[in-house]
């Protein structure tokens, strides 16, 4: 099943410090009708509020204003707080995330002050929200654990539920749906018990999201069903179109795009009547993904600029990023791919810009430009190749003929002298006339020759230049060496192409508590496999950063069901057969918890003196034209502090060299390993770099080079 990123935005549980169920709107207003004591007058503004947050958020807003002003004006300190926390709330739900932070802080500080534990709570889990909108995970899970404990203490079955439900979507982020599924199904419980049509709204709904990625479409509509008429019975306007659009999502994957685009359009005129932008964004995704899954790649670029234009807007860098990569797939599969390179661009800046937010100015910006359409460029290149071989066989047939006219003239030039000989008076000055005729042709023929040379040095040099500018493209996707220093600290990547560009590339992705690693190798190398490097880097980003995938063998069936479509591979002859092989691995921060899937190419554990491998699977990624889709195996492990694991692409074992001219050999590069793990790792690196030098001597290379090493 083609897995998707749903839009699960709201199934996030905003806690309430006070009570909203049991007071309607006009019992609110008949007492502030009577003018009751200030105290009273403003919790009924902030319950008033409350009650308009969902669906009217500037009438919501103009209450809970009226109740802070009042109540700093009285030193009502939980007034305050309320108010604090409502506006918090109602900001959050306009994607206002840093002014929604600033309001729960403040309404935390008092509550921490008068030592209301039950608001503080509240406090602590929206706060939480709040980082898991802005994808800071590692603080989002702590406020959550932290409201958890003190709702647990207080016995507080509503607050607990919330943040079962909130921590079960931490863990779904990290892609551990067993231990998701296990807190939803704790929040249903509670829900179920205080007959929250609310809560039990969002707790079907994320289970309904479980369904989904465990591969149970069907199971997953009739939780989201159901989830819409929980919502529905309370009016709850926001639920009902985030239900309408996870319905829409998987309509999409069952290719029913009518029925898909009517609920989608349902959900986001709900989001433009509420004024949620951040939602809103995701329904236009929602869209565009259905446009793309026909075909209509022009409609759904028209609606992704809207997504963009937005996300601009409210600063939502997420939804920035996946609206850039999706604008992107939408003009490769027009073949305009200069427009595609362009906006994979920006989505690699912003999501760069998302990795080092706390110090974005250390990072240098790309200005490369795209000049030409990469597939004309290919082309432009094959040509350029043949005309090399042309002029060379062009060259060579004008040596040829040089050598031979000289030699008639060498013939001519003693003939002529022994004609001399007989009648030295009357031909000579006929032999002159010959000879300097045939010094003419000989002249003209060298001054040929060179202008073939002078033009096949510029061509040489233009296909040079173009290659070298590839280079640089081709660089633009690895992972700056800051980044993987960042988030692999204790780590080494050996990477020695054997022509300008590679079919070899490595690639570290950071995914809510994961860092993903991947050694990957490309059918060819030089021009062709650079080419199929660009498209392997774009589909593994694709399937973590718009698919949700953290598992490596579901990231790796993900990119093989996808690089056939992208490639265009049918059983014609003539199409493009092309894959590559590849080792991937995740591994959690903070423990030694490592996944493992590969491709032909396996993963070695070095681990108490010994060298330990993990197979991969025997069928690569890709270049399955004809044959069964074939899936991968994914390998869990928990290993040992100070252990060493390397992932690799062939290049390395392959490479011939040695006294003999041998191959170096996989069993070699394993003693040189073991032999060398006491030396740090960028000690490593080094002497695996002059050990392959030094083995290979005055040898050509003959394949790209890849070896990355990780110390846990």
């Amino acid at each position: 099943m083609k897995h998707r990123v749903l839009t699960f935005l709201l199934l996030l549980f905003v806690a309430s410090a006070f009570s909203q169920d049991k007071k309607n709107v006009d019992s609110l207003l008949a007492v502030i009708g009577k003018k009751p004591h200030d105290t009273v007058l403003v919790n009924c503004y902030v319950k008033l509020a409350s009650e308009y947050k969902n669906n009217e958020p500037k009438t919501a807003e103009d209450y809970a204003n009226k109740a802070l002003t009042l109540a700093q004006n009285i030193q009502f300190k939980k007034g305050t707080a309320n108010a604090y926390h409502v506006l918090g709330m109602i900001n959050s739900y306009q994607s206002n995330n840093d002014k929604a932070l600033e309001l729960y802080m403040l309404a935390l500080k008092i509550n921490e002050e008068l030592k209301d534990k039950r608001a503080m709570s509240t406090s602590y889990n929206n706060i939480g929200l709040i980082y898991w909108n802005q994808g800071n995970y590692d603080k989002a899970l702590k406020y959550y654990l932290i409201s958890l404990e003190m709702d647990e203490a207080l016995g507080e079955q509503k607050g607990m539920a919330s943040s079962y439900n909130n921590v079960g979507l931490i863990y779904w982020a990290q892609g551990d749906l067993d231990k998701a599924q296990e807190y939803f199904q704790k929040a249903v419980v509670i829900y179920a018990q205080l007959k929250d049509s609310k809560g039990m709204g969002g707790a079907y709904s994320n289970i309904g999201g479980v369904a989904y990625y465990k591969g149970k479409p069907d199971v997953a509509i009739l939780y989201f069903k159901k989830s819409y008429d929980f919502y529905k019975e309370i009016n709850f306007k926001t639920g009902c179109a985030t239900a309408l659009t996870n319905i829409s999502e998987i309509l999409i994957e069952q290719k029913k795009y009518q029925e898909a685009l009517d609920y989608s359009n349902q959900a986001i005129e709900i989001h433009k009547q509420l004024g949620n932008k951040t939602d809103l964004i995701y329904g236009y995704l929602s869209v565009a993904k259905n446009y793309m899954d026909q075909g209509l790649n022009s409609k759904a670029i028209d609606i992704l600029s809207q997504a963009i234009d937005l996300s601009k807007e409210v600063k939502a860098q997420k939804q920035l990023s996946q609206s850039y990569l999706m604008t992107a797939q939408a003009y490769g599969a027009m073949n305009n791919f200069k427009q595609a390179y362009d906006y994979y661009i920006q989505y690699s800046n912003v999501k760069d810009s998302m990795f080092t937010s706390e110090s974005a100015e250390k990072i240098a910006e790309m200005n490369t430009k795209y000049d030409t359409d990469k597939k004309n460029k290919e082309i432009e290149l094959l040509k350029k190749e043949s005309e090399i071989q042309l002029l060379n066989q062009q060259a060579e047939k004008s040596r040829s003929a040089m050598i031979r006219n000289l030699l008639i003239a060498g013939f001519v030039f003693i003939l002529v002298l022994v004609v001399v000989l007989y009648n030295r008076n009357q031909v000579k000055q006929k032999a002159n006339l010959a000879l300097a005729e045939k010094n003419k042709n000989i002249e003209e023929q060298k001054e040929q020759i060179e202008l073939q040379h002078a033009q096949l040095e510029h061509k040489n040099k233009e296909i040079t230049d173009s290659i070298k500018y590839a280079k640089n493209l081709q660089l633009a996707i690895l992972p700056p060496d800051n980044q993987v220093k960042a988030l692999l600290p204790d780590s080494f990547v050996l990477y020695k192409p054997k022509d300008i560009v590679s079919g070899d590339f490595y690639w570290v992705e950071e995914w809510g508590n994961s860092v993903m690693v991947a050694a990957a190798d490309c059918t060819g190398h030089g021009v062709p496999g650079a080419f199929m490097s660009i498209v392997g880097n774009n589909l593994l980003q694709q399937a973590v950063n718009v698919f949700g995938l953290t598992r490596p063998a579901l990231i790796l069936n993900n990119v093989n069901k996808n690089i056939s479509r992208m490639l265009h591979q049918t059983e014609d002859a003539s199409s493009v057969k092309d894959g590559m092989d590849v080792a991937l691995l995740s591994i959690e921060k903070g423990t030694r918890k490592i996944q493992f899937a590969g491709a032909y190419n396996p993963m070695w554990i070095l681990s108490n003196g010994q060298i330990t491998e993990i197979a991969a699977d025997k069928h690569p990624v890709g270049a399955f034209v004809g044959e069964e889709l074939k899936q991968f195996t994914n390998h869990e492990l928990e290993l040992n502090k100070g252990d060493i694991v390397y992932v690799f692409t062939d290049g390395y074992a392959d490479q011939f060299g040695g006294p003999k001219g041998k191959k170096f050999k996989y069993s070699q590069l394993k003693e040189i390993l073991l032999a060398n793990a006491h030396l740090s790792m960028q000690e490593q690196k080094e002497k695996l770099n002059e050990i392959i030098e030094s083995w290979k001597g005055n040898l050509e290379q003959i394949d790209d080079i890849l070896i990355i090493g990780i110390k846990l």
